[in-house]
């Protein structure tokens, strides 16, 4: 009886859920084990971002209303650091539910017109951002670790440092 009860006890302590994609807890997500999931899922890998920095997928196949998903990780440790899909207008509502049933009523920003929303929830050290934006015709739906997203941001900010660099170079040996 007493084990009983100390089962009873250790699962209901427990959180409730951890913040997943394809049943790959994101807080300790790497590219090896959430980029199989993934593509175990369905989704088609479109194009690999140099170093390796994120990957783009056809994410059609796996989220009714996506159309788009990007994964980041850390190129140095493979850690997870984003995955974002891009949703079609239409389907705004109907994640912004789902998600609100999942993980709670989310802080709510509103932005410069009634067409700007942002959404926000943390759960489990994950950020989760619905965002749709004036004048697009898509919905952004974003989960970050917050530490390794700025780290990746910043690993493609010298990606894209050094594609310029190479491209005025051969600019000026063109000459």
């Amino acid at each position: 009886m007493r084990a009983i009860f100390l089962t009873f006890l250790l699962l209901t302590s427990l959180p409730a859920s951890a913040v997943e994609l394809f049943g790959v807890p994101l807080a300790n997500a790497d590219k090896g084990n959430l980029g199989f999931a993934v593509k175990r899922a369905g989704a088609t890998l479109q194009e690999t971002e140099r170093n390796q920095v994120y990957e783009v997928f056809d994410s059609s196949n796996i989220l009714d209303a996506s159309f788009r998903l990007y994964l980041g990780f850390d190129v140095q440790t493979g850690q997870f650091g984003f995955a974002e899909y891009h949703l079609h207008r239409m389907a705004h509502q109907r994640m912004l539910n789902r998600l609100t049933e999942k993980y709670g009523p989310p802080r709510e920003t509103p932005g410069e017109f009634l067409t700007d929303q942002l959404f926000e929830w943390q759960v489990d050290g994950i950020d989760i951002r619905l965002h749709k934006t004036r004048g697009c015709n898509c919905s952004r739906l974003l989960y970050t670790e917050p530490a390794t997203f700025e780290t990746v941001k910043q690993q493609h900010a010298q990606v894209q440092q050094q594609r310029a660099d190479e491209a005025a170079e051969k600019f000026l040996k063109a000459y």
